[in-house]
């Protein structure tokens, strides 16, 4: 929570001069693939040691969406949204996932019901760890803004993240109608 935190404030320092932003932009990716890297770490010894908890099973993700979220919403305002390639209805759309899995998840656990993260979960968050640092890279890296080749990553690697965003969500709405019809949801 506090490398997210970091990462946010990053965002927020004015810069001067070019040279300061893309100082500033290399310095974020660093703090979010660490990040990153450490969640993946933490969730791994987690299971190998088997101290998983409900906290734990809650506040990883909110942890993950703290960190993911602030990075897309700072990518979608200005000065950033120029380059970075995160539009806001690409945020409006994976934050729409999100609260649906989190909303979800929220009620399985007040019913002692473990509703972790699924594979495709993974796969939608690690896809996120990767478009983020190209967005930012390119976001506060003029001369990576003018490449065509770091506009394909960069697009390329966002396209996917929204696809598997998208694709993600489907298995969770099936998961979540059973769960939704033991605690007396909508059939």
């Amino acid at each position: 929570m506090l490398s997210a935190a970091f990462f946010s404030v990053l965002f927020l320092l004015p810069s001067c001069s070019f040279a300061r932003e893309e100082a500033l932009g290399t310095l974020a990716v660093v703090v979010f693939i660490i990040a990153a890297l450490t969640d993946i770490l933490d969730g791994y010894l987690a299971r190998r040691w088997n101290v998983v908890s409900v906290f734990g099973r809650v506040m990883d993700p909110f942890c993950d969406k703290l960190l993911v979220l602030g990075a897309l919403v700072m990518l979608a305002t200005p000065p950033y949204c120029v380059h970075s390639g995160i539009r806001a209805w690409m945020v409006v759309l994976i934050l729409g996932r999100e609260l649906y899995v989190t909303s979800v998840r929220a009620v399985a656990e007040s019913q002692g019901l473990a509703f972790p993260a699924d594979r495709w979960g993974k796969i939608k968050m690690f896809l996120q760890c990767v478009a983020i640092p190209f967005a930012i890279f390119v976001g506060t890296h003029p001369e990576a803004a003018k490449s065509p080749v770091w506009q394909a990553w960069r697009d390329g690697t966002i396209w996917a993240m929204v696809a598997g965003t998208v694709f993600s969500l489907v298995p969770y709405v099936i998961r979540s109608a059973t769960v939704l019809k033991s605690v007396g949801g909508p059939r």
